[in-house]
Order: C-alpha cells, then sequence, then structure tokens
C-alpha cells in the first residue's frame, strides 16, 4: 500500500526504520530499569529473608543512578525517533507496543512494593518528613516508565490522524485517552492496534 495525501494514510512497503528504531530502545530502556530495579530490591529481599545479598552502599546507589540516567537517555531518544518516524507515516507497529507493555508488568509490581517498604522504612520521627518528596518523585518516575511505552503510538495516531483528515475512530480516541493512566494503558494499545488495523482494511 502506498501513502497517499488526502486520505488514511497506510503503511509503506518497505519495513520501518525510525519507529522500529524508537520501540527497541524503549525495550533496551525496560532491561535497564529491570537491572536498577533488582539492585534495590535484592539488598532488601535479604534483609527480610536474613540473608546477606548485598547491601545498599554508596556505590550500589551511584550504578542506580547511573542506570537510571541511561534509561531516561534512552527514552528521550526513543521519543524523537518516535516523531520522525511518525511524520515519515512508517508503521508503527502498534502490536508490538502491546507486547512491551505485558512485559513490564511485573517491574511495576516490584516497583509498588519497593515504595511500600520505602514508606514503612520512614515511618519514624526523623524521616517522616522526607516521606511526602520520595513518594512524588516515585510517582513522578513510574509515571513516565509508563508513559514512555505509549508515546510512540500516541505520537503516531494524531499525527495519523492530522495527516488522513478523516474523523479519528473511536478505538482510536479511547485508547489514546488510556494510554495515560495505569493499568487502563495496555488496553489503550489494544484499542489503537484494533483501530490502526480497521484503517489499513478500509484503504485496501
Amino acid at each position: 500500500m502506498e501513502v497517499q495525501t488526502g486520505k488514511i494514510i497506510s503503511a509503506q512497503k518497505e519495513p520501518t526504520h525510525f519507529m522500529f528504531a524508537s520501540k527497541i530502545l524503549i525495550i533496551l530502556s525496560i532491561v535497564v530499569l529491570y537491572v536498577m530495579q533488582m539492585l534495590i530490591f535484592i539488598p532488601i529481599l535479604g534483609v527480610l529473608l536474613e540473608q546477606n545479598l548485598g547491601e545498599m552502599n554508596n556505590d550500589r546507589l551511584t550504578l542506580v543512578g547511573i542506570l537510571l540516567c541511561i534509561a531516561l537517555v534512552l527514552d528521550l531518544a526513543s521519543f524523537i525517533l518516535a516523531i520522525i518516524g511518525s511524520v515519515k507515516q512508517e508503521e508503527p507497529l502498534t502490536k508490538m507496543s502491546i507486547i512491551i507493555k505485558a512485559i513490564f508488568i511485573p517491574f511495576f509490581l516490584v516497583n509498588i512494593t519497593l515504595y511500600i517498604f520505602a514508606f514503612l522504612g520512614m515511618l519514624n520521627p526523623f524521616l517522616m518528613w522526607a516521606i511526602p518528596a520520595v513518594l512524588c518523585i516515585g510517582a513522578c518516575l513510574t509515571y513516565l516508565y509508563m508513559f514512555m511505552t505509549s508515546w510512540p503510538d500516541i505520537i503516531y495516531m494524531i499525527i495519523y490522524t492530522i495527516k488522513s483528515k478523516r474523523r479519528p475512530k473511536l478505538f482510536m480516541v479511547l485508547g489514546i485517552i488510556m494510554e495515560f493512566f495505569f493499568v487502563f494503558d495496555i488496553v489503550g494499545a489494544i484499542f489503537i492496534n484494533k483501530a490502526y488495523k480497521e484503517s489499513l482494511e478500509e484503504k485496501a
């Protein structure tokens, strides 16, 4: 199928480059975040099991910070590539987004557990003042982690709709809205995938 101005933009015949690269960077970022998470979780698990599985020393915290920065840089690069791929109207690989979000689910479950432990650990007169700041930073970072798996499809579908000059489908609108909320974002990815495939079928 070829790209035609003024009509629903369909997928190009050639394999994509920018959009595919964007989602590969997201996967790499997820791997980095999992490693970072384990560096924090394993020592805490050791304390609970009364085993020596490592300590949260300065070296470990420094490594956690470095990995976090690497993940954020990868996210920024994926964002830029997603914009380029969307402008070029390459295949958005919406099904790949669903898989990425499914892979990321265990991360969020462990992440919630870590913040519960952090909250409980600061329930003393000397640390309670820091609880709001820690929870706020944690919530913002966690939301960013979730949203990084959503923005390639959101960016693509917005540009797709503008270039197609047609009214967006209900599933596309609902999908984009859901992509902004935890848990519902994976349903949103499914809706966007469905809307995109239906658009291609209409063009065929």
